[in-house]
This record gives structure tokens, C-alpha cells and sequence, in this order.
């Protein structure tokens, strides 16, 4: 028998009484709304999670957000968007030993993480003395119940920590601390083999008490770093001492704070002492925004140096790694040079339901490329409560896919009219499925509508997902016809068993007085010839696509401005972890201009007029107006292929316009049909 080609990712770890099957870990993650407001796992949550437990070694689950035994407080962070398990309810508990024994099934670490307070009503920072605020935090301190919500009323005013005493007092910090190991305890109980405590981003209690940047205090738990990493350490000590030695532990944390936070050296110095207690360290970023890296970052795995200094630093302790971490020989690497001892990752397990399989079995090549599009954290602006991957279609529906997809009757010769990305990806559904498809594109080159990606830095990662689909295609011995206009008269002559159309759509020119000019192009023609715009561009559409086009015709030198209707840019894209770094990249580009809540008026021969709220006309000079107003369907030429063989479907843009994502789905969703 061979070695594995992956050595070190394959190879198992042992940690205290436990192996490791791998060197993977699926770290805390959950496509948002992946279930409603059930207080429990449901089965679209469990299924998710057993899914990761084929291939990963340890799975972590989130879902535990409470302050303590049986009601929650309202948390500093939004977890709105996640479930909220209630660990204290025996029924409830029921569907947690569900979860663990899933996980256990494929001989998986059963991880859970936990993310304990601060209730937003107990600002670390202190109340002035006298205050109405401290008045009242007085008396709800006295009241000992730390369980019911504290009075609407509060003022939240934060005030300079020289004025008054701190507000946890120490026997409320050890109430909290006491909470940590209580619900450990209850894990433990539950089958659980591991928990992950989140200290990081300064978003909860012991990451706020240990960064100076949050932490004000005066007393022993304030000042200095002797007394900043006071509070985890107790709460650390607290849970080891609650589950004893059978039990892995497990914080992830800040390597490093916001600039005029704590250091990396601090850092090495608290986990040096903190190895006591933990087992494992999960690496991550001082905000939490980057720990989901967008193609906007041009490095793959930009924070593996956090790694590599802490292995160094911090013997005997488990080190693991995030933020980027997908290619099978990036991580090899990663484990081979010592730079880590696990590889965690989120991601990687949306878009690849059997990554570590792949990896397992030395398929690398067949890994499908994450986006970073951060769709597995909401859609977009008008369905922002779905959790999607754009290029795993079965996410959110893992448990109902014996429903939802039935067994081909027969092997079927399919006919895919469109080599766009819906096109080759239903290719490759379809090949899967054992059918023979046969592909045909009118252009030259396959890749449809993002073959833009070749063009521009900032979309490397849907251009390692198109060179994917062209490289499977070929794998696959799927044959191709390029340069090749299909005909209902071609494709009925084939008498193929179905005719599947995915032939997009075309670019819309919006009925603006002068639109017809020549100076006049759009988005692709942009990408791929730069050299042929004037100095001065004007972007008519300010929605995601008209942004990343105009930061593309920017970032070649050209002076260029995007006027938008709506009240902001990108307005459709992902809300969270990626609107936010997407606007970082174009207000860092000097060259790049955005006007918003207005109206393009005109076209003249040198600018382009636009009114402002009031009606005030306005006008750019331009030399040219690239057109980024959406796109129409080519649904008439896809309806001329009905009748040409026994089945007809249509699929992604030709039906309405849609993203990868959008398209991915329809392509499976027709595949898993024929």
C-alpha cells in the first residue's frame, strides 16, 4: 500500500487520553439560519455537522451563548443570526447527545464551543460615582440574581475609569467563571469530548479583561498583564478543575490585539501559563472581520506567521491555525514545516461536504475552490436570512437530499447548451450522476460570465474556481465543443435524451438620452481591455458588480466615478464578513470615486449629467461610460431548444439573472432530476 500523499494531515495526533484521527479541525462555524428558533440541534444543524465528521478529526459545533443556568442575557455580539441551544433543558440535552453521538459515528473529536457572556448591561468599563448608572448596577448587585434581565432603564454611558470603582465586582467575575465550568460540566456529561472557549476579538469577558484596550480597571484584574490575564486564567483553571483530565480544552484567541493592544509577545507569555489548563490554541485575528479572508486579500493564508511564532514560543501546547486554510497543499505544508500542529478551518468544510475525504484520499485537485464570498453568511440585501455556498449547492438542504434527489432510471446522453459556470458545473452533476453530457460554447473560451476573473487581482478566487471547472471538465473526459453556436437544428439531430440550456444572458443598456454613443461599453469589455478607456470613466450602476468593475478600471490609472441610485455602493453584497473589507479596498484606491442617491440624467459627448435629490443637475466629465445596470435574460433563444429532445430544462441566467451560487443550485437541482 502506498503512503498517503498528504503525510502530515493524515497523520493522527494523540492528546492526552485521545487520538486524533487527522490533523484537521472544522472549526466553530454554522452557515447562518440554519435552523429556527428551536432551543435544541435540529436535524439540518446535526446533519451538517456529521457531514464534517467524515473527514475532519475534531468538529466543532456552536450554539451555546449562555450566561448562566437557564435564562441569557443580552450578549454583546449578534447571535441572532445562530441558534442558541439551551443546555440546561433535559430535553434539549437529549438532541446535544444526538449531535455528539453523530459525530462520534465517524470516529470524530465532538466539540462544542462556548461563548459565555458579557451581558451588554455589564459594561466592563466603570460607572461614574453617583450616577443614576451605578445607582442601579448597586442594586442589582445586591439583588444576587444574576439570571433575570437587568432593568430597561440602564444608561450605558461609559465613563473614564479615574472617576469611580469598576463595576464586575470580583464575586460577580467569579460567578462567571463558575458559569464557564458548570457548563462544561454539562458537555462532559453529555458526551462531548472537547470544548472551544472563545477569547478573542475582545468580544466577550475574558478577551475584554485581558486586552488594555477594553480593560480600565485599577484593581488586580486591571493594569498589568500579571493582572489582565487574571480572569481567564481563573476561568480556566475553573472548567479543568470541573472536568478533570478525560476532556480536551480548547480557547481560541487573538494572537495578537488592535494596535495599541496587547502583543504577540503578551500573548505567549499568557499562553505559557495558560498550557496548565488547555490543550489547544486556535490562532486568530484581533477583529474579527479578517479571520474570514475575501479574494480582497491577495494572500492565501495570511496569518500562519501567528502559528510559527507561538509553536516557537509556547512549547507543549497544541497549536492550531485559521483564516484561509483550504488547498490540500498549502496545508500540508503548513503541518510539515512545523508551523502548526492543526489545520482549522470553517470554510472549507461548506464548500466541501467531504474535504477531508478528498485530502484523505490525495485528491487535492478535486477540492472545489471557496470563493470567499462569505455567502454562508447571508445572501444578500433581499434575502438576507438564507445561508448559501456558492459552490456547494446542498448546503441547507443536506437533510432532505433523500427527498429531494432520486435515482437516475437510466443513463441519458444530455446536451448542456453554455460553458458558463452553471453549464460545466451541470457537466460535472450530470457525470456524477453517470450520464454522458455533451457541452457547447459559442465563444472560444469557457468561463461565460466570469471570465473576467482572468483580468482582475482581486478575483483570484473565482478564477481558480473557473480554471476548476475547465480542469474537471477535462478530468472527467466530458467532450467540449468551444467556438460553436448550437441550433435547435444541431441538437435535435443528435437525438440527445435532454437539452439542458444555460446560454445566460446579455448585458443591459438602461434608456438613458445618449446611451447609444460609442464611447458607451460595459463591464466585460472593461476587464478585458483597460487600454481601450479614456482617462476619465464614468460607471453607470453602483451594485456589486458596477463596484468591483470601476475598482478594477481604477486600479489600472484611470480616474474613475460610479454613481448609484440607492444610498450606498455594493448594496448587494454579503452584510456580513465581506461588506465591510469589500468598501476597505475601494476607499483604499485613490483613483476610485462613488456617488450615491442619485439619478443619471443624460449622456453628453464628454460627461455624463446626473440629478441629486433636490433635482439639481450635475455632471462628470467622461471619456468614457461603462454600463453596469444588470443584465437580460437570452429566455427566447433558450425556448427555441424546447421540442429538440425529450427533456428540457433551463438553467442560471437564461431563466433570470443569477449569481454562481444561484446558478450552482438550479445546475444540481436539474442534474439530480434527469
Amino acid at each position: 500500500m502506498s503512503a498517503p500523499k498528504y503525510p502530515h494531515i493524515c497523520e493522527p495526533l494523540k492528546i492526552r487520553g485521545f487520538t486524533v484521527k487527522n490533523r484537521l479541525e472544522a472549526s466553530n462555524s454554522l452557515p447562518h439560519f440554519l435552523q429556527g428558533p428551536e432551543p435544541y440541534p435540529a436535524e439540518s444543524v446535526i446533519a451538517h455537522y456529521a457531514n464534517k465528521a467524515r473527514s475532519a478529526g475534531i468538529v466543532t459545533c456552536m450554539g451555546i451563548n449562555n450566561f448562566s443556568r437557564g435564562k441569557q442575557l443580552p450578549m454583546d455580539m449578534d447571535f441572532g443570526h445562530f441558534p442558541d441551544f439551551d443546555l440546561y433543558d433535559t430535553n434539549c440535552q437529549n438532541y446535544l447527545l444526538q449531535l455528539a453521538d453523530n459525530i462520534h459515528y465517524f470516529d470524530s473529536l465532538a466539540c462544542m464551543a462556548i461563548f459565555v457572556g458579557p451581558p451588554s448591561a455589564y459594561p466592563l468599563m466603570v460607572a461614574k460615582q453617583g450616577s443614576s448608572l451605578e445607582r442601579q448596577m448597586s442594586a442589582f448587585e445586591q439583588s444576587k440574581n444574576l439570571s433575570a434581565p437587568p432593568p430597561a432603564e440602564f444608561d450605558l454611558e461609559l465613563i473614564p475609569a479615574h472617576e469611580a470603582p469598576s463595576f464586575y465586582t470580583e464575586e460577580m467575575l467569579e460567578k462567571i467563571a463558575l458559569s464557564y465550568a458548570e457548563q462544561a460540566g454539562i458537555l462532559q456529561m453529555l458526551g462531548f469530548d472537547m470544548m472551544s472557549i472563545h477569547m478573542c476579538y475582545r468580544a466577550n469577558l475574558p478577551a475584554k479583561m485581558f486586552s488594555p484596550l477594553t480593560n480600565d480597571r485599577t484593581d488586580q484584574y486591571g493594569g498589568s498583564l500579571e493582572n489582565r490575564m487574571r480572569f481567564p486564567l481563573k476561568v480556566l483553571e475553573y472548567v479543568r478543575r470541573k472536568v478533570g483530565k478525560n476532556f480536551l480544552l480548547e480557547i481560541e484567541w487573538s494572537a495578537e490585539d488592535a494596535p495599541g493592544g496587547f502583543t504577540i509577545e503578551e500573548s505567549a507569555a499568557f499562553l505559557n501559563r495558560a498550557k496548565e489548563y488547555i490543550d489547544i490554541v486556535q490562532l486568530r485575528t484581533s477583529e474579527v472581520d479578517p479571520a474570514h479572508p475575501t479574494s480582497f486579500c491577495l494572500e492565501e493564508t495570511p496569518f500562519l506567521w501567528y502559528g510559527e511564532y507561538i509553536k516557537k514560543h509556547v512549547p507543549g501546547l497544541v497549536v492550531g491555525v485559521i483564516a484561509g486554510f483550504h488547498y490540500a497543499d498549502t496545508c500540508e505544508k503548513a503541518l510539515a514545516e512545523g508551523k502548526a500542529d492543526l489545520i482549522c478551518a470553517g470554510r472549507a468544510y461548506v464548500s466541501n461536504p467531504d474535504y477531508g475525504d478528498l485530502l484523505v484520499a490525495g485528491r487535492g485537485d478535486d477540492i472545489v475552490p471557496c470563493l470567499r464570498c462569505n455567502k454562508c453568511h447571508g445572501r444578500g440585501e433581499h434575502d438576507p436570512f438564507v445561508s448559501v455556498c456558492s459552490v456547494n449547492p446542498i448546503i441547507g438542504i443536506e437533510h432532505r437530499l433523500h427527498q429531494l434527489v432520486r435515482e437516475p432510471e437510466r443513463q441519458k446522453r444530455v446536451a448542456v447548451i453554455g460553458g458558463g459556470p452553471a453549464g460545466m458545473r451541470c457537466c460535472l452533476f450530470l457525470r456524477e450522476r453517470g450520464h454522458t453530457p455533451v457541452l457547447y460554447e459559442m465563444e472560444p473560451v469557457l468561463g461565460g460570465q466570469i471570465v473576467h476573473a482572468d483580468y482582475a487581482p482581486f478575483k483570484w478566487t473565482l478564477r481558480d474556481y473557473k480554471n476548476w471547472l475547465i480542469y474537471q471538465l477535462d478530468k472527467q473526459g466530458i467532450e467540449v465543443h468551444t467556438g460553436v453556436k448550437a441550433t435547435p437544428e444541431m441538437i435535435a439531430a443528435e437525438n440527445y435524451d435532454a437539452v439542458v440550456v444555460a446560454n445566460g444572458a446579455e448585458m443591459l443598456t438602461l434608456p438613458i438620452p445618449g446611451a447609444d454613443r460609442d464611447k458607451l461599453t460595459y463591464a466585460l469589455e472593461a476587464f478585458a481591455h483597460p487600454e481601450r478607456l479614456g482617462e476619465r470613466v464614468v460607471v453607470i450602476g453602483g451594485g456589486e458588480v458596477g463596484v468591483e468593475t470601476a475598482l478594477y478600471i481604477a486600479q489600472q490609472g484611470h480616474d474613475t466615478t460610479v454613481v448609484e441610485m440607492r444610498d450606498r455602493l455594493s448594496a448587494d453584497s454579503t452584510a456580513i464578513h465581506y461588506y465591510d473589507m469589500f468598501r476597505e479596498a475601494w476607499e483604499a484606491e485613490p483613483n476610485f470615486h462613488g456617488i450615491t442617491g442619485v439619478k443619471v440624467a443624460r449622456i453628453e459627448p464628454d460627461a455624463v449629467v446626473y440629478t441629486d435629490k433636490d433635482g439639481a443637475e450635475h455632471s462628470l466629465p467622461a471619456d468614457t461610460v461603462v454600463m453596469c445596470a444588470g443584465r437580460v435574460p437570452r429566455e427566447a433563444e433558450a425556448l427555441a431548444f424546447y421540442g429538440c429532445a425529450p427533456e428540457f430544462y433551463m438553467i442560471g441566467d437564461c431563466k433570470k439573472p443569477a449569481s454562481v451560487q444561484q446558478g450552482n443550485r438550479h445546475a444540481f437541482s436539474v442534474a439530480s432530476r434527469i
